[in-house]
């Protein structure tokens, strides 16, 4: 018999799921291994041609076609198929039930843009085969860490890993939370509260609520941001979830009761269809360390600089000469090889440069970046010696 995950919806593009309907109709659910005939297709197409002016169900570009088509499909099933191709009435029937599925989910996708990279034009400056790796490395792993120099992009990287996982730009699906030193279980996870009444009450924290929404969908992929996650207490933060997020724990299974759970509530377990990035800065020696605990049930990425040809041309559309833009890029370059005899993790990140709008004086705008910013923070890494410090100013001088 057919595949019945063959037309799964969520996590694939918009070409993806074209195949995967037409797929679906050469299959007929009445004969094993059998496919539709001729006749069943033709209905959906003449039905198709008649609502919107297309040649197939494949070619509808928008969710209001779309919704008229279903209702025409739905009402002329029985007129369409005469006496002897009756057999066909349930394979033709399941088509159509399938189709329907695919137009709610082109409506319920309407403002929902498909993501793909490569057509992004506002995407990282990462390379696609290394974004494309990652994405590949949360999906098996489900938990995975950007690590790099702060202004390296990690952020906005993460929310495109997600977009790309999920398949669309679908911010409902996303959820982003900053550690800190004062964040706790009970903000996480689940803990007591002062209530309104004035007593104390349960409360659940934002991942326990997020794990339930997933729950709710087993068909869509659900991503977690943890911005400077190692700027929290990772283990206590997590306490039992330090188990629960590994990836094959990810079943019912493996529920178990949370430390602030009654008697009679239910075991708590992270579902298959959630997925953890984290995201850490390597330059702050004040920040917590990862345990390797933690670190086993992360997949690390780091996250490097990439003053590259896309980069340029960023800076070109945002008003920069390409004379001034490659050297900008030159003189970045220089003097990150010079810091990264320090360490790679300190290195200088795209982000001090991307506020180039209305640049009227690129020498002034320059110079403020480096003054300001880059200078104060060459200082600190530089702290005890000040022979490199200075070769390092004056690589990014003019």
């Amino acid at each position: 018999m057919a595949d019945k995950n063959i037309f799964k919806l969520e996590g694939k593009s918009q070409e993806q799921v074209k195949e995967a309907f037409l797929e679906f109709l050469k299959i007929d659910k009445t004969k094993p291994g059998g496919y539709a005939s001729v006749g069943s297709n033709k209905v959906i197409c003449k039905v198709a041609k008649e609502a919107c002016g297309v040649n197939s169900v494949l070619e509808i570009k928008n969710a209001e076609d779309a919704t008229e088509v279903s209702k025409l499909l739905t009402g002329r099933i029985d007129e369409e198929l005469d006496y002897s191709k009756r057999h066909q009435m349930t394979s033709l029937r399941c088509h159509v039930r399938k189709y329907i599925e695919f137009l709610n989910f082109c409506e319920g996708l309407k403002g929902k843009p498909v993501y793909e990279f490569d057509k992004d034009p506002d995407k990282p400056f990462i390379g696609a085969s290394q974004f494309k790796k990652i994405v590949s490395l949360l999906k098996a792993k489900k938990n995975i860490i950007l690590e790099g120099a702060p202004g390296v992009g990690k952020t906005f990287l993460a929310r495109k890993i997600a977009y790309q996982l999920i398949g669309f730009v679908k911010d409902e699906n996303i959820e982003m939370v900053q550690f800190h030193q004062s964040y706790s279980y009970e903000d996480f996870v689940q803990g007591i509260r002062p209530s309104e009444e004035g007593g104390f009450e349960r409360r659940n924290g934002i991942f326990f609520d997020f794990c339930n929404k997933a729950r709710r969908s087993p068909d869509q992929q659900f991503v977690f941001i943890i911005d400077e996650i190692n700027r929290g207490n990772i283990s206590k933060i997590l306490g039992e979830l330090m188990m629960l997020i590994e990836a094959d724990k990810r079943k019912k299974q493996y529920a178990i009761k949370l430390t602030y759970s009654n008697e009679d509530d239910e075991r708590f377990f992270v579902p298959e269809n959630v997925y953890l990035i984290g995201c850490m800065n390597t330059a702050d020696r004040s920040l917590a360390i990862v345990d390797y605990a933690l670190r086993r049930r992360f997949r690390f990425c780091p996250i490097k600089p990439e003053f590259n040809e896309a980069f340029i041309n960023f800076l070109e559309e945002k008003g920069i000469s390409q004379k001034n833009a490659e050297l900008v890029v030159s003189k970045v370059k220089s003097a990150n090889e010079v810091i990264s005899t320090i360490d790679r993790g300190l290195e200088i990140g795209h982000s001090y440069f991307c506020q180039a709008e209305g640049c009227e004086d690129f020498s002034v705008w320059w110079n403020d970046i480096c003054e300001y910013e880059l200078f104060p923070y060459l200082r600190e890494i530089c702290f005890d010696d000040e022979d490199k410090y200075e070769l390092i100013c004056n690589k990014l001088k003019f």
